[in-house]
């Protein structure tokens, strides 16, 4: 079936299944084998996990993101989050990945209260912003790169045999 974005979003925010999606990964549960009979997977012992679709998600609309941009991307995101949905070996990979990123995520978080980095970080960008700040005060750098390309133009404009701007 066709995967459409609406679908998705309620996944992406971690408001679970909607109903109706619901009702259609039931159905695609219930396949046919070769012979025509119809085969039945092993019903799933986790339940569903918004965090997980969610992790899915994120790992496949970055990978694809980055890969081939955007649009595929946030493709790529609906359909992680979809197969994470699933029942199936495509939902157990899904489900894996979108585990290890919550594992990730959950690392990263332990290590950054640890070791306080995006409090350093903001403390080092609020430093750089000063003390770029400062540079331009004493230097006058805003307004010798404003002279500059002020001067620029107008050398552009005389060679091209129109009215200078002072």
């Amino acid at each position: 079936p066709t995967i459409k974005i609406f679908r998705v979003l309620p996944l992406l925010r971690g408001r679970g299944l909607p109903p109706r999606l619901r009702q259609e990964s039931r159905q695609e549960s219930h396949m046919s084998s070769e012979e025509g009979e119809e085969v039945t997977p092993a019903p799933s012992s986790e339940k569903f996990d918004g965090k997980v679709v969610a992790g899915a998600a994120a790992v496949g609309g970055v990978a694809a993101f980055v890969l081939a941009g955007p649009l595929v991307g946030l493709a790529a995101a609906g359909g992680a989050a979809y197969a994470a949905t699933r029942n199936d070996e495509v939902g157990a990979a899904a489900k894996s990945t979108g585990k290890a990123a919550l594992a990730i995520g959950d690392k990263a978080r332990e290590i950054n209260e640890e070791h306080k980095i995006s409090d350093k970080v903001a403390e080092g960008a609020k430093n750089s912003l000063a003390w770029a700040h400062d540079m331009n005060e004493r230097h006058d750098v805003s307004g010798k790169v404003t002279a500059g390309i002020t001067a620029a133009g107008n050398w552009i404009t005389d060679k091209l045999g129109g009215e200078q701007k002072k």
